[in-house]
């Protein structure tokens, strides 16, 4: 039972979330350390309690895909009833972390989060890949909850601009998903791009996505980037942006992977240059 909810947890999944609301908590660098510390703990949790939930509403649907099938609910090793209560466990608990962290703001941001993810983007990801925007959402948000638990307002335009890099992330982050699993999805009759979009806008909108998360990183680079590094970063990140849309072009699923994966957290690394 005690590897079921490890794994009802996803926790690379939940850790990678924890981490990115970590940066959101250093790159403040914060008058509230401890409190950022708090939100990125919250934000893992909460991530684990959404993935739990996930399961549980998807169930059906994991059973149909070979990379999901060994999960708890789909192999047995967890009944719903348990998934549920450890979901919900995981809800109060994360909530709970939100709340101590950076009170109401932060605990309304987080809520938003389980709203957007299973409330919206579970559901209407089987009836258009356009839900991809909707759920991008949800994971654009982890910097943001560190920025306010460590004591950051909401909407100040160094965090927002982040989350917005983020957010242009995550189309390309789940397009690459869902080719490496085509066939998965498309057995259990997930709407992705490339079976329910025209063939002659598939390929475009994919480029188009790719090209505004690297303009948008290099401008990032550029404007918040320590020293030198401001002018020395953004012409490498244009560089490997043209890198991967050449791959995304010529179906080098690999290499857009490693460019995408590779150039974000480059990125964000350098930035805390200007906290420390």
């Amino acid at each position: 039972m005690l590897f079921g909810l490890i794994h009802l947890m996803r926790p690379r999944v939940s850790l990678a979330v924890a981490t990115g609301s970590l940066f959101g908590a250093l790159y403040l660098g914060g008058t509230e350390p401890w409190h950022g510390l708090m939100a990125a703990a919250g934000a893992g949790v909460l991530c684990a309690a959404c993935s739990a939930l996930n399961q549980v509403q998807e169930r059906d649907y994991d059973a149909l895909m070979y990379r999901t099938q060994n999960r708890p609910l789909v192999s047995g090793r967890l009944s719903v009833w348990t998934a549920s209560i450890a979901s919900a466990a995981f809800f109060i608990a994360g909530f709970s972390l939100f709340f101590l962290a950076g009170g109401w703001p932060l605990l309304v941001l987080g809520m938003a989060v389980p709203v957007i993810y299973n409330g919206l983007y579970t559901p209407l990801k089987r009836v258009t890949p356009m839900a991809l925007l909707v759920g991008a959402v949800s994971g654009a948000l982890p910097p943001l909850t560190g920025w306010v638990g460590a004591g950051g307002s909401v909407f100040d335009p160094a965090i927002l601009a982040v989350t917005g890099i983020f957010y242009l992330w995550q189309v390309p982050h789940f397009w690459l998903l869902h080719e490496r699993h085509r066939d998965d999805y498309f057995r259990a009759g997930f709407a992705t791009l490339d079976t329910r979009l025209p063939h002659r806008l598939y390929k475009p909108l994919l480029v188009l996505w790719v090209s505004a998360y690297f303009l948008g990183l290099g401008w990032l680079a550029f404007v918040s980037g320590p020293g030198a590094l401001a002018w020395m970063l953004p012409p490498v990140i244009l560089l490997v942006g043209a890198w991967a849309i050449h791959a995304v072009v010529i179906d080098f699923r690999r290499g857009a992977t490693a460019a995408i994966y590779g150039s974000l957290p480059l990125v964000l690394f350098a930035l805390l240059g200007n906290t420390f």
